[in-house]
């Protein structure tokens, strides 16, 4: 076996060495602490952002979803039926308000659908449909709306 080289404190043990400890001071662990915290804090932010930005894609999703199925159901009346659900108003509100898309889940969230039919527009012969979906979120009311034309030919 061989002997380990040990040196007293004070002499120079070659070069770029020098006699003194190496090591990590305390300063040092706590900023590299500070700074991976820090950067903790920031994906904890994005996680938080993009879950809420998930749920308003989520909303809008199902407001788009319900303005289209009734523009197709309008879509397939007759301009007998249209003038029906028209009424003399024009602009009736959903018998069905407030709609939830899915009544299982835990959001419970409550749409409300209208229409807006407009006779011979923007010619003769031709209705301008124009379905509105709107609800409440932690950001305000919001809205969507679509629009088609029928033409009975």
């Amino acid at each position: 076996m061989g002997k380990l080289k040990t040196y007293p404190q004070g002499i120079d043990t070659g070069p770029g060495r020098s006699s003194r400890v190496q090591g990590v001071s305390l300063i040092e662990v706590m900023i590299a602490l500070a700074v991976l915290g820090y950067g903790m804090l920031g994906v904890a932010a994005a996680q938080i952002s993009a879950f809420q930005t998930t749920d308003q894609s989520r909303e809008r999703m199902l407001a788009h979803a319900l303005a289209q199925q009734q523009l197709e159901q309008f879509q397939e009346m007759s301009r007998t039926s249209l003038e029906v659900v028209r009424g003399d108003a024009g602009y009736p509100n959903d018998p069905l308000n407030p709609i939830d898309p899915d009544p299982n889940d835990a959001t419970q969230m409550a749409f409300n659908r209208s229409w807006t039919i407009t006779p011979d527009t923007p010619e003769d012969d031709v209705y301008t449909i124009m379905v509105s979906v709107g609800w409440t979120n932690s950001r305000g009311a919001q809205i969507v709306q679509l629009e088609t034309f029928k033409s009975e030919l």
